[in-house]
């Protein structure tokens, strides 16, 4: 799916306001052979200052997603719709020293849609996990963040009907077409509606 485009479509319409989830800390447990026996903490610094989420899980990736999903669906729905479809680790072995124990690492993320698209995130690094998590964080800003713009384009498109405004509502139309390509906002809507009440 082409991330990119849709990607620069929310920072235009969030503007500033464009949450941008960047990691701090981590810290991992495990507890080898007890299914389940994975936790996680994660410290991540966006604009409004620092959280802290916390997740358990099978293994290390499970566990930092339902964390971070746990903590961003109580505001953001469309994340309930989304499912991690594919992750590979490739050993960039030419990167590292003679022994290649040093090597970067490219994580690759695919995470569907509710409409079956994929979406592709990557990070790469020396440390297999904290590239991992990476790809996680991102692909979560990247939802939350297309909810967001959604959100702001549905609103500004409803106004737009109630003044007439025939040039904005093509305008906030169009954004809106790309926008939902991301992820199915149905949930969105009806809780817009009953908010409005």
């Amino acid at each position: 799916m082409r991330r990119t485009a849709t990607e620069a479509l929310i920072k235009q319409v969030l503007g500033e306001e464009y949450t941008r989830l960047d990691i701090v800390h981590y810290q991992l447990s495990e507890e080898i052979g007890d299914p389940g026996g994975t936790a996680v903490s994660v410290r991540l610094r966006h604009t409004g200052g620092d959280i802290d989420i916390a997740g358990k899980g099978v293994g290390f990736i499970e566990a930092a997603c339902q964390g971070l999903i746990a903590h961003y669906t109580q505001e953001y729905q469309s994340l309930h719709t989304i499912k991690f479809t594919g992750f590979e680790v490739t050993g960039k072995m030419d990167t590292g020293n003679n022994q290649g124990l040093d090597a970067e690492a490219l994580v690759t993320l695919t995470v569907q849609n509710s409409e079956g698209h994929s979406f592709v995130f990557m990070a790469e690094g020396r440390s297999t996990v904290a590239c991992a998590l990476e790809a996680v964080v991102s692909a979560v800003e990247f939802f939350v963040n297309s909810e967001r713009a959604f959100r702001r384009v549905h609103s500004a498109l409803v106004d737009a009907r109630g003044r007439n405004r025939a040039d904005l509502i093509q305008s906030y139309t169009a954004k809106l077409s790309e926008l939902v390509k991301t992820t199915s906002y149905s949930e969105v809507i009806e809780r817009i509606r009953r908010e409005s009440l």
